[in-house]
């Protein structure tokens, strides 16, 4: 898990001092991934002990560990040229770390809803949106699109508590998508985020996460493209997983005592 995601996570656990390291050592990412624990300490103006105070509440055990989270592969890269072969590195890197990750309660959730309501914050979003509800509907699932604030707003009256909201957006901070979150948080539904790394208010609205890294590519001064595949590689992920889940719903547990019992009576005729 990126450190980002362990701030979204673990946000509500945070004083207001720390979330001000937290931006501090994002803002200058760079200079921090050089230092020890000491001179982190010194540059945060803070005590080695309160630095270890804010590492526990993310769950970090070791300023090693701190550091291979800060430093670790597919952090957003501004202003970089086109460069095929790092395009095919980065998403390599974003495959098999999209496949290490625990779906269980995102696909709980998604199990045990009778409604999933999707909003996407743009119209690529809205597009990823739309692949959701057709691989969803596929397994049975009843999924509604909702287009703006306005239709939202609607929806929420049959809101039920069993009920997912899914809010998808590339940068977790639009307006309008803030706005639809507030909206949806004030009755009863499980929420669900979709959206690139970044420690984002969208995120740490939502009671589950899924985070993908996005990249943008710069061919000319002017000309730039972000590259969203990769949230589509994320639902095809989600889709294999929530198969696993359901296949694992389905089969009945038995002790191997349970099942040689249940073989044995099987076997047994009567007399």
């Amino acid at each position: 898990m990126r450190l980002e995601a362990l701030i979204n996570k673990n946000y509500d656990l945070l004083t207001a001092n720390d979330r001000e390291i937290a931006n501090t050592i994002f803002r200058e990412k760079h200079t921090v991934r050089k230092m020890n624990s000491t001179q982190l300490s010194e540059f945060l103006n803070i005590s080695r002990t309160t630095l270890v105070r804010f590492m526990k509440k993310l769950g970090i055990g070791t300023f090693a560990e701190f550091r291979l989270l800060l430093s670790e592969k597919g952090e957003q890269q501004k202003n970089t040229v086109f460069r095929m072969s790092d395009i095919v590195d980065n998403y390599h890197a974003m495959i098999e770390e999209l496949k290490d990750h625990d779906y269980s309660r995102v696909c709980r959730m998604i199990s045990e809803a009778d409604t999933i309501y999707l909003y996407g914050s743009g119209n690529e979003q809205k597009a990823v949106a739309e692949e959701f509800r057709r691989i969803f509907l596929i397994f049975g699932k009843y999924c509604v699109d909702l287009f703006d604030l306005g239709e939202v707003e609607l929806a929420r009256e049959r809101f039920r508590e069993n009920d997912l909201f899914a809010a998808i957006s590339l940068s977790g901070e639009s307006a309008e998508a803030i706005r639809v979150m507030r909206c949806v948080r004030g009755v009863e539904i499980r929420t669900l985020s979709l959206t690139r790394w970044a420690n984002n208010t969208l995120a740490r609205m939502c009671q589950e996460n899924l985070y993908v890294g996005t990249r943008t590519v710069y061919q000319t001064g002017r000309e730039s493209y972000e590259m969203v595949a990769a949230f589509y590689i994320l639902l095809d992920i989600l889709t294999v997983r929530y198969m696993e889940y359901i296949r694992q719903e389905l089969t009945p547990a038995f002790s191997p005592g349970q099942r040689q019992k249940s073989i044995n009576g099987g076997c047994q005729s009567s007399i």
